[in-house]
């Protein structure tokens, strides 16, 4: 960037973590012109949030690098817990592998910097960069735009600003808007990446003593050798806290593990935080949006985080495309309507499962070694426990975007997300629903032959149209075709039903009327929207 330089452009991104690289690749598939800064000179290391849930990894499919995702992560490394020295359980974090609509069931463990590492590279192949070293110092708004001051001097012009920069957000600090909620006080966690010798690294193993402590380490796939380390510390009588160094997490891991045999070496990253439970009270301030940690922190009970920050940007990504594209500004306003609901149950979730287990004494802590440990052994409840977490369950049912639907059926609803089905073209090759709706753009499926009327009707709409038939003889020439039953099973829809899906994969409305849809379309679409070609 040049001293004294004027950007003018769409749309500011400030921060390139996760949650910022997410919406700048959205942006940067839908055509929109952006600039990405970040105040750290270099790209972010350490492991951090270290866990992809399934609907994250559905988002990524779309982006096109879930691939590299799965190909650097790893799923299914159980969890071997001990209370005192002893090992009394070892838990699966993985169930059997994809099943039908859930193509990606598993949580993938893989280091944020990874994460971002594979962001930016996409983000490079569709044209985009993020400029390090490049801090925000002040934004002014006004009806058309927001003026944004650099600590370079220089200054950008964008039409809108958002703010992901995390938990510490100079954007949402000069907004002037407040996080309400919770910090836990009573206990500080030290983290940090260092190489361990002397465990096997085929399982992540997790410590609690008797006294309150707290100790896990986890092997970071692909990472040179490194471990996660994390442990609590209680404060001092006069407040103080140790600061993480590598000395400390020997002696920590000493103590709380009864192991003398196991060496911790080479701290490549340290770190140190309480646990929150805060979010701000609107996600849009006019022209500037937050979103991620600069809107919520929490907990990372159930590995929530980074995972809500990535369908964040998912969420106003399109929105923003499409309205500078011509649609109407209201639709921006859904984007805390949708999320914001979201960030207050996982605050709530996470908040109650950090109190459930890293209780330091009195009932709860009594609960947790005496009702909650003894069940989590069992295979079930370990499985509902991760489902819970997975987030597949998220939908809109209440968005001013979903239209409540007009008949009476089973199967996924309005404001749902779509499931994955698998089936194959008119030609025989291969095909999942994700891949036909992939890209920028409205879809809506057409379940039977009788159904190929209204889509042609629907495709002068700029919206993509798919037939969906059990055999190949009734697609007679369609020319976007699923063949098989699968769909069909899964949205449990009858002949005759339109599926309008939205940009993010979640379900707008199901009737059997194109009328409806034509009518929604047309209060939701860009004026003289032209359908993108879907990126892969």
């Amino acid at each position: 960037m040049t001293q004294g330089k004027i950007h003018d452009i769409n749309v500011l991104v400030v921060g390139a973590g996760p949650t910022g690289l997410t919406l700048a690749v959205e942006l940067a598939r839908c055509g929109v012109t952006h600039l990405v800064i970040d105040s750290n000179a270099a790209p972010a290391v350490g492991s951090r949030g270290k866990g992809l849930q399934p609907r994250s990894l559905e988002v990524l499919d779309d982006l096109g690098v879930v691939d590299e995702m799965l190909a650097h992560g790893t799923t299914g490394l159980p969890l071997r817990m001990h209370q005192g020295p002893e090992l009394t359980v070892e838990l699966a974090t993985a169930g059997s592998g994809p099943r039908p609509g859930i193509p990606y069931p598993d949580l993938v463990l893989l280091p944020e910097w990874r994460v971002e590492q594979i962001l930016r590279d996409r983000l490079s192949g569709l044209g985009g960069e993020v400029v390090f070293g490049a801090t925000l110092t002040s934004f002014e708004q006004d009806d058309a735009g927001v003026t944004a001051t650099l600590d370079n001097g220089e200054t950008v012009r964008a039409r809108y600003l958002i703010g992901c920069d995390g938990g510490h957000s100079t954007v949402r600090r000069r907004l002037g808007a407040t996080m309400a909620g919770r910090t836990h006080a009573d206990q500080y966690f030290l983290v940090g990446d260092v190489r361990v010798a002397g465990l096997a690294d085929d399982a992540a193993y997790a410590w609690f003593t008797e006294d309150g402590g707290y100790l896990a380490v986890s092997p970071l796939p692909q990472a040179d050798g490194a471990w996660q380390f994390q442990a609590n510390v209680v404060p001092g009588l006069d407040g103080s806290v140790p600061e993480p160094t590598l000395e400390i997490f020997r002696e920590l891991f000493a103590a709380r593990s009864g192991r003398t045999d196991v060496v911790l070496a080479e701290a490549s990253w340290l770190s140190r935080y309480r646990f929150n439970a805060r979010m701000v009270e609107h996600y849009r301030h006019g022209r500037v949006f937050l979103a991620g940690d600069a809107a919520h922190v929490h907990s990372p009970a159930g590995g929530q985080g980074m995972n809500t920050g990535i369908q964040d940007a998912y969420n106003l990504g399109w929105k923003l495309a499409a309205t500078l594209g011509g649609a109407s500004d209201d639709l921006l306003d859904s984007y805390e309507l949708e999320r914001i609901p979201v960030a207050a149950k996982v605050l709530s979730d996470s908040s109650r499962g950090f109190e459930s287990v890293f209780a330091l004494r009195g009932m709860r802590r009594f609960l947790r070694d005496h009702l909650i440990f003894p069940l989590v052994r069992r295979p079930a409840v370990m499985r509902r426990l991760l489902t819970k977490t997975n987030q597949l369950s998220i939908g809109y049912p209440d968005s001013p975007l979903t239209v409540a639907a007009t008949e009476r059926h089973r199967g996924p609803r309005p404001g749902d997300r779509a499931p994955d089905a698998r089936g194959r073209t008119a030609d025989g090759t291969p095909i999942r629903l994700f891949d036909l709706i992939r890209g920028t753009d409205w879809t809506v499926l057409g379940f039977g032959p009788e159904t190929r009327g209204a889509l042609r009707q629907l495709e002068a709409t700029q919206v993509r149209a798919h037939l969906i038939v059990d055999s190949t003889a009734a697609a007679n020439g369609f020319a976007s075709v699923l063949v098989g039953t699968q769909a069909r099973h899964l949205f449990r829809a009858r002949l005759g039903t339109l599926i309008l899906i939205r940009p993010d994969g979640y379900l707008a409305a199901r009737t059997s009327d194109a009328d409806v849809l034509v009518d929604y379309l047309a209060g939701v679409l860009p004026r003289g929207a032209r359908r993108t070609p879907a990126l892969v």
